[in-house]
């Protein structure tokens, strides 16, 4: 296949825009010319690779191409590849059912359905009616599927594009329809599998290794293993750890593989398809960090998402029947880089604080770090687990915190743990945050070999799946609903009790 500029991947390969250490530089360039509005296919895929960030604001890209150049001295995959002539780039708007602010549910069901859901809703209508998402189509014509996460393989995004349940909470229900429908999993949730650990007692892993699943639930087992025609690894009880917290524990580091790690297994396994597949791979947990308002773990787990990034980038250019899509499902917290010192001048200086880091503000809260101490407790547990020096009236508004006297906030949204430690911490690193929840931002899109021409420009959600199925002639269509009619049906919204990061 040639690019816009004519080259071939072959030629692109051979300028380094891949290597074995890492991605080399290409001139920007504009994006294509051909219009989003009457879009030409040249080509169809026979794979498609379908990459979401979780949760991503648009900041963070810039938060991690300025961490790895301050402290690790190199660009970005990501941000290499946005350099890239070839490459196609749009946004997503995010829009669910129920509000301008998507959550995950809703919007994985947008690009796995081509219809809008109330937030909270896999692939159900407000009035019951239920879709056929994207994953069993895909597998209806012959291809495979598979699902690669770093939160609950069970989890909202994953379960978007391959099962159907009213309610998102209903874990228990989504874990056994994969069955059906998906091929390779990998990531989290152990306790929806786990005989001993399900309320029903219903050993699903021995129904996934009854169906011919080759079952992980080690790193080395999966990296030695030779390629099995299915997988299913769980590597983690709930969701997987922060790669801040896998990278500072040898125990975690030897159990749980990394989202590279992961996706190459899920590219080895599904390339032995005669027909092709589809890939959905999700960096959940960038997500969960900006829910915390934790830059450090945001950064790096954006970083393993990056890297998995690499391994997709790679598939690609050595394939040219393959569509790579990077993308994300809504913004979280928006998080930037404030300008910091006279001109701003000491801006990079706070961001490099962050290396210093070793613990994620979850495992602080879960490990009971701050418990019991008084304010110089609080001083130097900070320092041990972040690697930054808190002034005395910032211990002291941390102390008051875990102390439930919560400081004085006048933004409710910070009237919590991560919002006043975000705060405290962004006093050092010049990272700050709009509050702890989705937002409505455009959400960008980068889209790169055949059919990528489709993504071109300002897109919905739902467009996603019509593109698709366009281009893996699948001629199945899904109901939608107006927004009018569903207000009609306000009363049957699904109601959430875990919290979109929990």
């Amino acid at each position: 296949m040639s690019g816009r500029s004519g080259l071939t991947r072959r030629e692109l390969l051979e300028l380094g825009l891949i290597s074995g250490a890492g991605l080399g530089l290409v001139p920007a360039a504009r994006a294509s010319s051909t219009s989003p509005r009457k879009p030409q296919v040249r080509n169809a895929p026979r794979n498609v690779i379908f990459m979401v960030a979780d949760g991503m604001s648009i900041g963070v890209i810039s938060l991690a191409e300025h961490y790895c150049r301050l402290v690790q001295g190199r660009q970005t995959s990501w941000y290499e590849l946005l350099r890239v002539p070839e490459l196609v780039r749009g946004y997503f708007e995010t829009t669910s059912l129920s509000s301008p602010v998507t959550d995950s549910s809703a919007a994985s069901t947008a690009w796995a359905s081509g219809s809008r859901v109330f937030n909270g809703s896999v692939n159900v209508l407000p009035d019951g009616t239920r879709m056929t998402p994207i994953g069993p189509l895909v597998r209806g014509t012959g291809r495979r599927v598979g699902l690669v996460t770093t939160t609950r393989i069970t989890h909202a995004t994953p379960a978007g594009f391959a099962t159907v349940q009213p309610c998102r909470d209903d874990e228990d229900e989504i874990a056994p329809q994969f069955l059906e429908s998906v091929d390779v999993l990998m990531g989290g949730g152990r306790e929806f599998f786990d005989a001993k650990l399900r309320d029903d007692k219903r050993d699903l892993i021995g129904e996934y290794v009854a169906r011919g699943y080759r079952f992980h639930e080690g790193r080395e087992t999966l990296l030695e293993a030779d390629p099995a025609d299915k997988l299913l690894g769980l590597f983690g009880t709930g969701h997987l750890p922060f790669t801040l917290d896998r990278d500072h524990d040898e125990e975690i580091r030897q159990r749980v593989p990394t989202l590279a790690e992961m996706t190459t297994a899920a590219l080895r396994s599904l390339e032995q398809s005669q027909r092709g597949f589809l890939l959905q791979v999700e960096g959940g947990r960038v997500d969960h960090a900006a829910h915390a308002n934790d830059a450090a773990s945001l950064i790096h787990d954006q970083l393993a998402f990056d890297e998995a990034i690499e391994v997709a980038l790679a598939y690609t250019l050595e394939h040219d029947d393959t569509l790579l899509i990077i993308t994300v499902d809504h913004g979280n917290s928006n998080p930037g880089l404030n300008g910091v010192g006279a001109r701003y001048a000491d801006s990079g200086a706070c961001l490099e604080r962050l290396a210093g880091a070793t613990h994620s503000y979850e495992h602080i809260r879960s490990s009971g770090l701050l418990r019991g101490v008084d304010t110089a407790g609080v001083i130097e547990r900070i320092r041990s687990a972040c690697g930054i020096e808190l002034k005395p009236n910032e211990a002291d508004a941390v102390w008051r915190m875990i102390n439930d006297d919560m400081p004085q906030e006048l933004f409710d949204q910070h009237r919590n743990f991560p919002g006043v430690l975000g705060q405290v911490l962004g006093n050092h690193s010049g990272v700050g945050w709009t509050g702890v929840t989705h937002t409505s931002d455009l959400a960008i899109l980068s889209a790169f070999g055949p059919g990528s021409e489709l993504f071109a420009g300002v897109l919905h959600h739902t467009d996603a799946f019509t593109h698709l199925t366009t281009l893996l002639d699948i001629k199945h269509r899904n109901p939608q609903m107006s927004e009018e009619r569903a207000r009609q049906f306000v009363a049957q919204a699904p109601i959430v009790k875990r919290p979109d990061w929990a």
